[in-house]
């Protein structure tokens, strides 16, 4: 009988790690997205800043 139990709480750490996992995946998944859409926003605020001076395309930067 202790076997199964053995069995049983192995189980349930795994499963624990399995779900922290997935928090953690989903957690950084949203990170991104987040990431993705202040720069998305930046770009279009620069380009139609950019757009309004017409400059469009006349400053860039080339140095990294």
């Amino acid at each position: 009988m202790s076997s199964i139990t053995g069995v049983n709480s192995n189980f349930g750490f795994e499963s624990l790690a399995v779900a922290m996992s997935k928090r953690q995946s989903d957690a950084q998944g949203e990170m991104v997205l987040d990431l993705l859409q202040t720069t998305t926003q930046s770009v279009q605020q620069i380009n139609q800043a950019a757009a309004s001076n017409g400059r469009v395309g006349s400053v860039i930067d080339v140095q990294a």
